[in-house]
Formats: structure tokens, C-alpha cells, sequence
């Protein structure tokens, strides 16, 4: 069996090539490659032998067929301490491959570029795959790199090795080449489907240990899309990030971000205990506040706005888990940064790129649409006799927006486009209508409000509750069997009542 060392190299990115050969030289370890690949080690300085070369064997098909030979897979499949192995390799006089650097064509950046079918197809990688899989299996001996990344830490192993590897290494190596081809293959297979994936899956996720879960004794971790920004890239300080925490930052940017003008949205345990839009993001912190003071306590305010000096003290002189907004000042963040334990979190970009709700039950998961229904001035529609004036229905959209991301059953109260009253969670419809006026009970003394409910009203109950305690306009989903009743209820009242087209349960 021959003594020399061979790595096999065939990139198709072939960025940090030269270190990479660099060192396989140093180390005596000689370099067969394919293609273009090897055209460019050699316009690098390089000795390199083509895969053609050793295999006796031309590439064909274009490139499609070049390392798809059973001499290479038996150089990187073969047992060095099985005797029938070694015997059955030695007959073939062929470099034993001790180290393989595969990455393979870009399908996924190649699909979102292009819907061309022809182009699609040839950047589906056969060999690379092949490879990868054959010299992982065989991590006893070889070593697979299959990530530019680890370019560098793979070097260090050479020099620190005499030119070899450990073995907890190639084990490493040999799982990020696994899960490297299980997303590829997993790729393709949704792309022919349509994207009409019949399997569930995590991947290009990065595992993130969680101060706790739901409660301190439930261990919690989150898997963060390596591919895309989170806000986990620009927490600028405080304790580290717990389960609930996420829960309640996601639930404050998907209500921000229904939102285009300075609004803030003040939420404890998953849903909004207060929210107000206004001209000056500090006028919007404080009355979100004020909306019910006693419940923003240690909960976490989300602005989408620039947080000045003066707007930061407002909110030091409070208690609050984090902070979320679009950027901050550094006087701002000097002021939070006697805070050591409050968490403040950047987030430019308050668009959603979730498209799935995705939920664990006992059994496997149930997956939905996102809900993106957008609530504006084209989504609703008056059904009563009278209608609102136009500074009404902004508050109707403005209080069916924030109703859309409280828990079901829900029904909320505003005013001049701040919410004075959530009544959220409540199995009856009528026991959220009660809470909502409970909370609410500071504010109702004042000129009426506006109601909004996250699905129909069953009968005409919430509406006489809502209108005895000085409730000037309402709006609902549309579909209950009873509807015609609570529209000839709202107008023998005299109350403008619109509706939705769109339920907006939530649980």
C-alpha cells in the first residue's frame, strides 16, 4: 500500500483555495482534482494531478460523470485495518485519499434566482453528494470538509498533527458533511414538489441554549436560521434570552409591524397590554403605557421608531423585561446601560419572512399559514344604517389590528388610537367584553371609544354590554348565523357597525 498522502479537491466555490493548498503542501500531501477546479490550483502555483489522470477515465456528459468511479470510492471506502480491504485496494494501484474538500453546486441560491427549469437541473451536484457521503462513512480514516468555514480550523489540524487529523475532528467533519447532504437532497425534493413539502424539517438552523423554558426547571434552546438575520444578531445588551422572552419579542414585532406610522406595543405573556399610534413615538410609549399601567410591569416594549435620550428615561422609570426598537441613540443607550439586566434589542428591518406557524402536539406537528391578512380601509365594511366618521374607523382598524394578536377570545377598546381596555384569553366572548370594560374602567368616564372583536358575536349580548357603557362604533368579523340581528340591534341604536371579512382567532 502506498505511503504518500492524497487529498481530493473539487469545489465549485473555489475561495480560500491557495491557504488550503498551501498547507496540503507543507505537509507532504499530494492533491488529484477535477476539472476546473484543478485548472485553478494550478494557475495557483500548485502541483496537481487530474482526477482523468489517475482514474484513466475521461469526464463526460459535460462534467456530469468525472469522480462517479469505483476506484475513488474505493480509496475512500476502504477498512486500512480490514486484511481483505487492504489486499482488494492494493490490486488497483490507486492513491489511498485520506482527506476530501467537496462543496457542492449552489441549488438553493440558483432556485431563488431563476424558475428556468434547464438551469435549475444542472445545479443539482451527483458526485459531490456521492463523495461526501462515501468518506464520511469512513471517518475512521478520511477527512471531509465540506464548508469553506472550516477551512481554517482543518488547517490548524494539519500543522498540529503532522499532517493528520484527529479522530473527534473527522467525526465533526463527518457530521456537517450528513446534515450538509440531507438539506441538499431535502432541497431538491421540495423544489420539484412545488415547495409543497410533505416532510417537516429543520434545517440550516444554529442551536442556542436559552436561560430556561417556560418555567426555570424546563430546559430551552432556539433554533436560529444561520441564513438569515434575527434579532438574536442585535441584542446590544442585558441577561440572556429566555423562552418566554422569544415568545413575547415575536409576538411584539408581528404586532408592531402591522403599524407604519410611530407606534408603540407594550406586551406581557404573549399578548398586548397596550399599544398606541401617534405623530411623536414618545406621545406613542406613554399612552401605550398609561393603557393599563399595572400590566406593563415586566413586560416588553416594542417602539418602531429611533429611541432618543428623553424617550429612554420615560421608559428607565419603569420596569420592563426588554426593549425593542428600530435604533437607538447612544446617549439612549447609555441611560439603559445602568440597567445591566435589561435586555435592548435592534431591529432595522420589521418585516416578516415567516410564511409558517408551526406548533409541536403530542404525536408530530401541525403546521399553518402565517396569518399576513392585512386590516385597512379596503378590508372592512359598514352594515349598519349610520356610518363612522373617518377619524372613527381609523380607530376601528387601529383596535382590529392590535385584536388580531391577542389570544382568543379577545375583544379591544380604543381611543384615539390607543387601546384602553384588552380583554383577552377568555373562553366566553362575553366574559372578554366584561374584562375589556373592567380594564377600561379608568377611561370610559371620557368621550365614547370604538370596540373590536377577533371573531362574530354569536348574539346581540356584547353589543348591549358595549353600548351602556358609552361605546360609539364596532366592528366584527362577518359569518354568524345571528348577523342580521346584530345588525338591526346596532341600528336600533343608532351605532355604526362594520365588518370583516376575516376571522382572527388566535391561540
Amino acid at each position: 500500500m502506498m505511503k504518500e498522502k492524497f487529498a481530493l479537491i473539487s469545489v465549485y466555490n473555489k475561495n480560500g483555495l491557495k491557504n488550503l493548498c498551501s498547507s496540503f503542501f507543507n505537509n507532504n500531501i499530494k492533491i488529484i482534482s477535477t476539472g476546473s477546479t484543478a485548472k485553478h490550483i494550478l494557475s495557483l502555483g500548485f502541483p496537481c494531478k487530474s482526477v482523468s489522470n489517475v482514474t484513466k477515465f475521461k469526464e463526460i456528459l459535460d462534467g456530469r460523470v468525472k469522480t462517479l468511479h469505483p476506484n475513488i470510492h474505493a480509496s475512500l471506502l476502504f477498512n486500512r485495518k480490514i486484511i481483505e480491504h487492504i489486499k482488494s485496494f492494493n490490486k488497483l494501484k490507486f492513491p489511498v485519499i485520506d482527506f476530501l474538500i467537496v462543496n457542492l453546486y449552489p441549488f438553493e441560491k440558483t432556485i431563488k434566482k431563476t424558475s428556468d427549469f434547464s438551469k435549475c437541473i444542472e445545479m443539482i451536484d451527483i458526485g459531490g453528494p456521492a463523495l461526501l457521503r462515501s468518506s464520511s462513512k469512513n471517518h475512521e480514516y478520511v477527512t471531509t470538509i465540506c464548508d469553506i468555514k472550516d477551512y481554517k480550523s482543518f488547517i490548524n489540524e494539519l500543522n498540529s498533527n503532522l499532517g493528520s487529523t484527529t479522530l473527534d475532528f473527522r467525526k465533526k467533519m463527518a457530521r456537517k458533511a450528513y446534515t450538509t447532504t440531507a438539506k441538499y437532497d431535502l432541497a431538491i425534493s421540495n423544489w420539484l414538489d412545488k415547495n409543497k413539502s410533505r416532510y417537516f424539517k429543520i434545517r440550516n438552523h444554529k442551536k442556542i441554549s436559552l436561560r430556561y423554558g417556560e418555567n426555570p426547571y424546563q430546559k430551552s434552546f432556539f433554533y436560529k436560521n444561520k441564513s438569515k438575520k434575527t434579532f438574536f444578531d442585535n441584542v446590544l445588551q442585558g441577561k440572556k434570552i429566555s423562552y418566554n422572552n422569544i415568545l413575547d419579542i415575536d409576538s411584539a414585532i408581528n404586532c408592531l409591524n402591522e403599524f407604519k406610522e410611530p407606534t408603540c406595543i407594550i406586551v406581557k405573556h404573549n399578548n398586548p397590554c397596550g399599544a398606541s399610534s401617534c405623530k411623536r413615538i414618545l406621545s406613542a410609549y406613554k399612552k401605550a403605557r398609561l393603557a393599563d399601567p399595572i400590566s406593563a410591569f415586566g413586560g416588553i416594549v416594542a417602539l418602531n421608531r429611533l429611541v432618543t435620550l428623553n424617550l429612554a428615561k420615560q421608559i428607565s422609570n419603569h420596569f420592563y423585561e426588554i426593549v425593542i426598537a428600530n435604533d437607538f441613540t447612544k446617549p439612549a443607550l447609555k441611560i439603559f446601560s445602568k440597567k445591566k439586566k435589561l435586555i435592548i434589542i435592534k431591529i432595522k428591518n420589521l418585516l416578516i419572512d415567516k410564511k409558517q406557524d408551526i406548533k409541536s402536539i403530542n404525536g408530530g406537528y401541525i403546521f399553518q399559514d402565517k396569518n399576513l391578512t392585512k386590516i385597512n380601509f379596503n378590508s372592512i365594511y359598514c352594515v349598519s344604517n349610520k356610518k363612522a366618521s373617518k377619524k372613527t374607523i381609523e380607530d376601528l382598524i387601529f383596535s382590529l389590528r392590535v385584536c388580531k394578536h391577542v389570544k382568543s377570545n379577545s375583544i379591544v377598546l380604543t381611543k384615539n388610537k390607543q387601546t384602553i381596555g384588552i380583554g383577552a384569553g377568555q373562553m366566553s366572548r362575553v366574559d372578554a367584553t366584561k374584562l375589556s370594560l373592567m380594564k377600561a374602567s379608568n377611561h370610559t368616564k371620557k368621550v365614547g371609544f370604538v370596540a373590536a372583536s377577533d371573531a362574530f358575536f354569536p348574539f346581540t349580548d356584547n353589543l348591549k354590554l358595549l353600548i351602556k357603557n358609552n361605546c360609539k362604533s364596532i366592528i366584527q368579523p362577518r359569518g354568524s348565523i345571528n348577523d342580521n340581528k346584530t345588525i338591526k340591534y346596532a341600528n336600533s341604536y343608532g351605532l355604526p357597525l362594520y365588518f370583516s371579512n376575516y376571522r382572527f382567532f388566535k391561540h
